[in-house]
């Protein structure tokens, strides 16, 4: 099964914790859990992981402030998640841009003004690891003897929705394979780079690299003090 650097990336789990502590966060929600390696030391009281096959034994981890469903996301928007919001929102769930985007537009009402979204896999590492179609991502790297394995799919275009439809909400993407951080604060520069979501929808890796500026790649300590600096004044 392929995997995206951020399974075996640890970094990840100072980064939710560092967030966290920046918006004293109480109440966190994970998309996409997998065997838990980040969700379970996430320093966080209350917790919520949502997965369609938990590759861990989710049940002996099961308590009042660990609440962990094995379903797709969709379904727990749906049918389980009513009126509850969230401090900080991990969105690394099924590695494409309908899913992901979808996934951080119904995030949207179980957010407060100070919520704080943490995206994965928005910056492919190369074309196979772009692709929306994990099969042919597979098929392709083996047919050309390529051993490398990667799959962030497209979710980078998540933040190029974000970039021309949610002008109330800015975001930084971490250097690295990418991972982005949203949060609520109007871009006073905001300008549509596409106008279309069509355009967005219809981008590959090559698009990717041509507007990479529009990720605005900043390092884990520029993005912790914009954040800080928007919460304290």
């Amino acid at each position: 099964m392929s995997t995206s650097p951020s399974t075996i990336d640890a970094s990840s789990i100072a980064q939710i914790n560092s967030l966290a502590r920046l918006n004293d966060a109480q109440r966190y929600l994970e998309i996409g859990v997998s065997t838990g390696q980040n969700f379970l030391k996430v320093d966080v009281p209350f917790k919520v992981g949502v997965d369609p096959h938990f590759h861990f034994n989710y049940i002996d981890y099961q308590q009042d402030n660990t609440q962990l469903h094995q379903m797709t996301s969709d379904l727990y928007w749906a049918t389980v998640c009513s009126n509850e919001k969230f401090d900080i929102i991990y969105l690394d769930g099924l590695h494409t841009f309908n899913q992901t985007f979808r996934d951080f537009c119904s995030s949207l009402a179980h957010a407060h003004d100070n919520t704080i979204w943490l995206i994965d896999d928005t910056l492919p590492i190369g074309f196979f690891a772009a692709s929306p179609n994990l099969r042919f991502s597979h098929y392709s790297r083996n047919l050309l003897g390529i051993k490398e394995t990667f799959w962030m799919g497209d979710v980078f275009k998540v933040i190029f929705a974000i970039h021309d439809l949610f002008p109330s909400f800015s975001y930084a993407t971490l250097t690295g394979h990418g991972r982005t951080v949203v949060w609520k604060q109007k871009r006073t520069n905001f300008n549509p780079m596409w106008n279309s979501l069509k355009k967005i929808c219809n981008m590959n890796y090559f698009d990717c690299l041509k507007f990479k500026k529009y990720l605005y790649q900043r390092s884990e300590s520029e993005i912790l003090s914009l954040i800080h600096k928007h919460f304290c004044g």
